[in-house]
């Protein structure tokens, strides 16, 4: 009975496998992300139906912004600009990994404080009291040589 079913079984899967497909949109990296106009294999962010994955974002004035928190201010402010294009806002952001790097001026130490005082500008305020979850890590940033101390990738979901 149950080989009777295979075919159907296995036209269903292949099925949702295609609308899943269907239902993803890329979005390229902004040029705030991709200084250099590279060629890259990565996506600024990337739908699967009514949830956007933003990939991992640093503040475009880094060389300017050399501390934790103005890095902070800064990426989330660009962020602001990616989920506004996607007619989306901070209060749809469902979910935050925060990547901290060490700052020399701490002695290498990540600067969880400084990120925090960025961090909470935007989310749990009275004006945006959104507070979505998040997970806050140390890492060697790839942007690091670069003066990066703070990398973010986030979860928004657009509301129905």
């Amino acid at each position: 009975m149950m080989i009777k079913h295979l075919p159907l079984l296995a036209f269903a899967l292949i099925g949702s496998l295609t609308a899943s497909a269907q239902n993803t949109k890329r979005i390229p990296l902004p040029a705030s992300q991709n200084p250099s106009n590279a060629d890259l294999p990565i996506a600024a962010a990337v739908w699967a139906g009514d949830t956007l994955h933003v990939s991992g974002w640093l503040d475009p004035d880094m060389k300017t912004h050399t501390d934790t928190r103005s890095q902070t201010v800064g990426l989330i402010k660009d962020i602001q600009k990616l989920l506004e294009s996607q007619k989306l806002t901070l209060g749809d952001v469902v979910m935050m990994h925060v990547y901290l790097g060490g700052d020399p001026a701490k002695a290498g130490k990540m600067d969880f404080e400084g990120m925090m005082a960025g961090y909470s500008q935007f989310f749990g305020t009275k004006d945006q009291p959104n507070k979505p979850a998040r997970t806050t890590v140390q890492v060697i940033l790839p942007a690091g040589a670069r003066g990066a101390l703070v990398e973010v990738d986030l979860i928004a979901v657009h509301p129905k």
